[in-house]
């Protein structure tokens, strides 16, 4: 069987050949190359465009065709594998996605030829889990705006939320998506003795309760929590889920963290939470806009911690996610050969 390993410049095709090279052994054909691509800036961009707009709003670049057309397994992590690239496959019987979501991969135009679609869920579970963590700390504690200030030559010790800078003890954690992310999260921060709730429709509930996470509805959730961290898949039914409404129930001066899918969130209902004092603050490592313009408020607020979309970037979340999508197509590959 032959297998085609399209790299990006997050997961490079050498990656790739490493964690798949034990089909090798097994009689199978690996053949990878890399996309070709400007700049991180332009994969980002490119791969904020297919979640916003779908996997058919890129066409898959040229040598993806030229490579894949004898192909019968594809694997990549963002190149479009949309409609023409699948009819342009005869032979195609299974891709695979080196990522936890499938939005680049036109999946019903696979299912409607019974082309097999694999993901890989929780490949930087602990990347983003960690990131979480930091984030949350960075911006409850000023760490980044006091760095920020002695860089500066300031010496800051006033600051938005000065007269209320608050511990992690005794706290109320509340996470919206509470898969694998989600409960990394919450035994991360088991040790910070804070009382954990999640709000997702489609939880384990053993799995949950047993990292001391309490299911409860998002209304609940809003309502309870100190701090706010999100974790849920971006889908048509949840965009926008946090909005003016949902901020203004939350609780006065809480704390939103979002590592997950800026879509999430209504930017502006946030900033004017944020800027009204309703939320004490919010640390995002995504954005509707990636960049910001630079006239975006999200930039002009004092208590906001930023970062450009980084939380799943460890050498390590990458290196070993092929690996780990093998892992996951094991059982098939020995069953159609």
């Amino acid at each position: 069987m032959k297998l085609v390993g399209i790299g990006d410049l997050f997961i490079p095709a050498r990656y790739i050949e490493k964690g798949f090279a034990p089909l090798r052994e097994k009689g199978h054909e690996l053949y990878t190359l890399d996309w070709p691509l400007e700049s991180f800036q332009a994969l980002q961009a490119i791969n904020l465009d297919i979640e916003q707009h779908g996997c058919e709003a890129v066409p898959a670049p040229e040598c993806a065709f030229e490579a894949c057309r004898d192909a019968e397994v594809i694997i990549t992590q963002f190149c479009p594998v949309n409609s023409a690239l699948i009819e342009a496959c005869p032979g195609l019987r299974a891709v695979g996605v080196l990522r936890g979501g499938t939005e680049n991969v036109n999946a019903e135009a696979l299912k409607a030829r019974g082309i097999e679609l694999f993901n890989s869920p929780g490949r930087n579970a602990e990347s983003v889990a960690d990131f979480t963590v930091g984030m949350l700390i960075c911006e409850t504690r000023n760490i980044a705006r006091g760095f920020l200030g002695l860089k500066t030559g300031k010496w800051i010790r006033e600051y938005p939320n000065s007269g209320a800078i608050p511990d992690l003890c005794g706290h109320t954690l509340g996470l919206i998506g509470c898969g694998a992310i989600g409960q990394k999260v919450a035994r991360k921060l088991s040790g910070f003795d804070m009382r954990v709730l999640g709000f997702d429709p489609y939880a384990n509930a053993e799995a949950c309760a047993a990292v001391g996470i309490e299911i409860v509805e998002l209304e609940t959730l809003l309502r309870q929590s100190d701090y706010v961290s999100v974790h849920a898949r971006l889908t048509a039914e949840n965009r926008g889920m946090l909005g003016k409404d949902e901020f203004a129930i939350m609780k006065d001066g809480a704390y939103l963290v979002n590592t997950s899918r800026a879509g999430l969130i209504d930017e502006n209902a946030l900033c004017e939470a944020l800027a009204s004092g309703k939320l004490a603050g919010a640390a995002l490592d995504v954005f509707e806009h990636e960049p910001p313009a630079p006239d975006d408020p999200l930039l002009s607020l004092p208590n906001v911690t930023l970062t450009p979309h980084m939380a799943g970037g460890s050498n390590d979340a990458f290196f070993n996610t092929p690996r780990l999508l093998l892992g996951r197509m094991e059982g098939w590959f020995d069953a159609h050969t």
